[in-house]
């Protein structure tokens, strides 16, 4: 039972509320001082993470009946966007694994056969028949980089001394394909070598983790884990946030070990980019005049940091034998791409009020937007409003699922402002 898991965690639960908040310390006014997207969007207590532990406790104990109350039941668990704000917040005063909770009532729900809920078992369906979540032919999968004379390192011969891994959406949704031929063309000017996997690139599994499907994201893993063994990759890059955080972090908790100790290093590509301004191997030369505001991916940020693997008892109140370093969000990648940004002549940084570990999510993820869009939309809406806030006329984001949900709410909400990608500005600034 995927709950008896979390037992101590959902249990231990004080109802302080501060997982429904920015940390205080952290709130500039109160218009933006709400963390989590669930609650804010439902109102009711059961859609914050303290409701959610009280139902994963009302589970365990027989008090909560799945039979009477499914349908209720499946929209509170598949109604957030596993963003982790509440998660953050609450270890600023507890030790609890809230993020374990949210994911164990999904994986509860698969294995009573009430879970995935239809919009995304087609993704998984989609990933198992064609290694995409988008249902296009794996043929296609490669179709950026014609013309752009990439290495394929799926063919017999070929090595380079990086992996770029592209992912599903930036490979196949039309109008997104500027980001991977952009980052292709960044990487050869900075002198890298490189290579893709073509049309043998697998998506990484995250969805099917993200809902709860550990079986079929365990058969996704293997067919990625054994691929990146059989071309040798030691560095993956990647522009999707939720293929970093799948091969960093769900893959080295799937293994059952410390992200360190995986057998590849996976950096996202703000990441790499900033490595390689740092070098000096990249010169920004043209002048951008561009007042713009950054939007922090929950998978690059607060869910971005490396996993240290730990089994053991757990005492209370932060007593664990053996010791236990817990995950607090600080360690995500925050700094990179405001580097990136910062270092692009003429482009004028302003943040928003809630931003790195506290930053409100676009609304989009774990299979949120599929499953309730009208939700995901007024979550993208909140953000924009933020950003307008700021006096910016463009959002920066480094996530093809930030980025469609935030244009989703621009076009909604009538604003005037932009949404970029920052390869996109990386590769304008680096022109002249």
């Amino acid at each position: 039972m995927a709950l008896e898991k979390i037992e101590y965690d959902a249990s231990h639960c004080q109802r302080c509320s501060t997982c429904k908040w920015s940390h205080i310390w952290e709130i500039k006014s109160h218009r933006f001082a709400r963390n989590c997207p669930s609650i804010w969007y439902g109102v009711y207590d059961a859609y914050a993470a303290q409701g959610k532990n009280d139902i994963a406790t009302g589970l365990l104990k027989g008090e909560i009946d799945w039979n009477t109350s499914r349908d209720k039941l499946l929209e509170i668990i598949y109604r957030c966007p596993l963003c982790a704000a509440c998660d953050i917040n609450c270890k600023r005063i507890m030790d609890l694994d809230i993020i374990g909770v949210l994911d164990a009532l999904r994986e509860e729900a698969c294995e009573k056969g009430y879970g995935p809920l239809p919009q995304h078992k087609e993704f998984i369906q989609s990933i198992m028949n064609y290694d995409n979540v988008w249902k296009q032919p794996r043929t296609r999968r490669a179709n950026w980089a014609k013309k752009l004379d990439v290495k394929d390192l799926s063919k017999k011969g070929e090595k380079a001394e990086v992996l770029y891994y592209v992912g599903c959406t930036y490979a196949y949704k039309p109008g997104m394909e500027t980001v991977p031929q952009g980052t292709a063309r960044i990487m050869k000017k900075a002198g890298i070598d490189f290579g893709i996997l073509g049309a043998k690139e697998v998506c990484c599994g995250g969805i099917a983790d993200n809902v709860g499907d550990k079986k079929s994201f365990e058969e996704i893993a293997d067919k990625n884990l054994k691929m990146f063994e059989e071309v040798g990759a030691k560095t993956i890059v990647t522009n999707c946030p939720g293929c970093f955080m799948t091969f960093s972090e769900k893959y080295a908790r799937y293994l059952k070990k410390d992200t360190k100790d995986l057998p590849y290093v996976v950096k996202h590509s703000t990441v790499y980019i900033d490595e390689l301004i740092q070098q000096g191997k990249l010169t920004f030369k043209k002048n951008i005049p561009l007042r713009v505001t950054y939007h922090d991916p929950c998978h690059l940020a607060r869910r971005g940091e490396p996993y240290k693997h730990w089994e053991g008892k757990r005492i209370q109140w932060g007593l664990t034998d053996p010791p236990r370093e817990l995950n607090r969000g600080v360690n995500g990648n925050y700094e990179q791409p405001r580097n990136i940004l910062k270092a692009i002549p003429g482009v004028n940084l302003v943040e928003m009020e809630r931003i790195k570990e506290y930053a409100w999510c676009c609304g989009s993820g774990a299979g949120s937007k599929s499953a309730y869009p009208d939700f995901a939309l007024a979550v993208s809406k909140e953000r924009i409003e933020e950003a307008e806030a700021t006096g910016a006329s463009a959002i920066v984001s480094a996530c093809p699922w930030c980025e469609a949900n935030l244009s989703d709410g621009i076009d909604a909400s009538g604003s005037k402002m932009k949404v970029l990608d920052i390869i996109d500005l990386v590769e304008q600034a680096l022109e002249g």
